[in-house]
């Protein structure tokens, strides 16, 4: 399953709220960088996914796709995939982190569950 860049500010929202689902520490609404959510990415490693992250030093502007690319993939999704290639890492990062929380441990990022 491929998840491509679209801008998704909701999606870097709903971090915070994952955050609760997952009964971690709480973390800012306006987040940034990596260790706000290595919390998260250490129970996506616990639970047998692999997350790489791609910061591509060959992206010219104008391209469809972002500098920064984020990918969950292993084992525990059975071939499936999540990908986004966004103009921030927080974004990408966020789309597929919240894809695979819904997906596998079935977060609703809007709130209800």
């Amino acid at each position: 399953m491929v998840k491509k860049g679209k801008k998704h500010p909701k999606l870097e929202r709903s971090m915070p709220r994952l955050a609760r689902f997952l009964s971690l520490p709480p973390m800012a609404v306006d987040w940034k960088g990596i260790d706000e959510i290595m919390p998260i990415l250490e129970k996506l490693r616990a639970d047998g996914a692999v997350v790489m992250m791609k910061l591509d030093g060959e992206y010219t502007a104008g391209s469809d796709q972002g500098p920064y690319t984020a990918l969950i993939t292993g084992q525990v999704l059975a071939g499936e995939f999540f990908r986004s290639d966004q103009p921030k890492i927080e974004q990408a990062l966020a789309e597929v982190i919240i894809e695979y929380a819904k997906a596998r441990w079935g977060f609703d990022p809007d709130g209800s569950k």
